[in-house]
């Protein structure tokens, strides 16, 4: 009903849209190299996904006149992709009852040392629905064997060998969207969020946005996934035998952003903020699912029991093809030192990159990009005590923002170069220092450690440190070979070849290891849109 009540004043701007990629679509490769280039200006990539009808428009944006051969070629890939929406922008003409039936099969065939190869096959069926100029009513579903390799490490709702990965209705205008559903929410310009991220899985939400040319409002509220609790109760009084009963602790999580796009987009700023919280049968709390609240200080003056986190990003373009980005998250700070609790560290998490295109186009050599990215998480941050386990950013076994956890520190660098529209071939080279702490292992306190005779070991005079990352410190070192060859929109193919050394594997001094693992996956999908009338 609230969809309906909106489309009237806003219909003068409504196109059809909506519909957007799923998580691990190479489009987004494709887009990220083309924006770092200096196009798509207008697409918003600090809240993915990206719709398909926004990349068409931002396509149609572009002037295409000076360009080089191989940023053509990626723009004739997305062209292909969007052919329908491209064809529907340029004529005017949208579809006011049409589906699109979308099909995907794939074959992935992985192999690690110690494992023979094998074979799993993944399928997917979408269907979108197109009403009314400007609605979208949209599902997808996947098929696979058990243990296909997933962007998504631990699906929630895929534990089977089928699952709805995305299913929403969503209204969208230049100005306004707004969804009601499921589907994958990415923030922030990192490999990997600092705040929800495409690997935690696709979320049930309800979602919106508010665009102009330089701000843009961007907020969701979503239910996670609940934590049973058993116990047991007499079945009569006095009666010895007993009945198991099962309760649920029900999990939200609200977050919302203001994006900045200064400078013609050479300039990105955004600041956000997110709060999880929940109780056993607790229904949704709409002081921490208000889009407009402060939930630190709604949580510090009614001594609410929620987890409130807060961050900001930037992303700069000095110079064509030069992308500087950036963000940090804070979970919490002590900003009083009156009791042992206050010794807790902070808890926060940083990640710093770059991403150049064309280097090498001083030598007349062009379609060679490179990136390299820092990340850096304090132990502890984004985790929760025992008691409000509920609390901390997991969705199901996966983190919500990064995907490695919590106590690392990483950096990763790459390169590809495009050796025909068809071929690409990338190196990259992945370091992980991981400490001992982790989302699914106990919240440690040692600033509350006490000495033999009972004394506390720590003082709020003398304080508490720790090295960061914590404990024995596990480091792998990954060295990747990747091609991609992809001859139309329809079919690609993509071999990964990838070496992994590690020291002190899980955590345990001394233990070294090694592993060569192969991932091999071909993919076909058609994707007709028909008229229903």
């Amino acid at each position: 009903m609230l969809l309906f009540l909106i489309s009237a004043p806003l219909r003068a701007n409504a196109i059809p849209g909506g519909e957007t990629f799923p998580a691990g679509h190479w489009a987004y490769e494709t887009i990220e190299q083309l924006v770092v280039r200096g196009y798509l200006t207008s697409l918003n990539d600090a809240a993915k996904p990206y719709e398909r009808t926004d990349v068409a428009k931002a396509i149609l944006e572009t002037d295409k006149s000076e360009i080089d051969r191989p940023t053509l070629w990626l723009f004739n890939k997305l062209e292909q992709e969007l052919e329908d929406e491209l064809d529907w922008l340029r004529d005017g003409v949208f579809p006011t009852s049409a589906i699109r039936i979308g099909l995907r099969a794939e074959e992935n065939v992985t192999k690690q040392s110690e494992t023979p190869l094998i074979g799993r096959f993944r399928g997917r069926s979408r269907i979108a629905l197109y009403f009314a100029e400007h609605f979208v009513v949209y599902n997808s579903q996947v098929y696979q064997q058990g243990g296909a390799p997933d962007v998504v490490s631990n699906r929630v709702y895929g534990e089977s060998s089928g699952y709805t990965e995305q299913s929403f209705i969503a209204y969208h205008s230049d100005n306004f969207r707004v969804k009601f559903g499921r589907d994958y929410l990415d923030w922030g310009y990192a490999n990997s969020s600092l705040i929800v991220s495409n690997t935690a899985g696709s979320l049930d939400q309800i979602f919106f946005q508010f665009n102009s040319p330089t701000i843009r409002f961007t907020y969701f509220t979503a239910q996670l996934d609940r934590i049973p609790s058993t116990y047991f109760v007499s079945t009569a009084p006095g009666d010895s035998a007993t009945s198991q009963l099962t309760s649920y602790t029900n999990r939200y999580f609200t977050a919302e952003r203001v994006d900045f796009n200064l400078f013609g987009s050479k300039v990105r700023l955004g600041i956000w903020q997110g709060v999880i919280y929940g109780g056993l049968d607790q229904p949704i709390d709409w002081r921490f699912a208000n889009p407009f609240q402060i939930y630190f200080g709604e949580q510090y003056n009614n001594s609410t029991e929620v987890n409130p986190i807060v961050g900001a990003d930037f992303s700069f373009y000095p110079y064509t093809g030069i992308n500087i980005y950036g963000g940090i998250a804070i979970d919490d700070y002590q900003a009083d030192r009156k009791e042992l609790n206050d010794l807790e560290p902070t808890e926060w998490a940083g990640t710093l990159g770059a991403r150049t295109a064309n280097i090498l186009r001083g030598w007349e050599i062009y379609g060679t990009d490179a990136s390299v990215e820092f990340t850096k998480v304090a132990n502890r941050t984004f985790h929760q005590r025992a008691l409000f386990d509920y609390q901390k950013l997991t969705f199901g076994r996966n983190p919500l923002a990064h995907v490695q956890g919590t106590d690392f520190e990483s950096v990763e660098f790459n390169v590809s170069h495009w050796f025909r529209k068809f071929l690409q071939v990338s190196i990259n080279v992945k370091a992980v220092a991981q400490g001992e702490g982790g989302l699914f292992k106990p919240f440690t306190e040692p600033w509350r450690d006490t000495n033999p005779d009972g004394t506390n070991k720590y003082t709020v005079e003398g304080g508490y440190t720790e090295t960061s990352p914590t404990g024995v410190v596990d480091r792998s070192l990954a060295l990747g070979l990747r091609i991609f060859y992809q001859p139309t929109n329809a079919f690609n193919a993509e071999l990964n070849l990838t070496n992994v050394s590690r020291s002190n594997t899980g955590n345990v001094a001394g233990m070294n290891t090694s592993d060569f693992q192969i991932f091999f996956r071909v993919l076909f999908e058609i994707q007709p849109v028909l008229s229903l009338f």
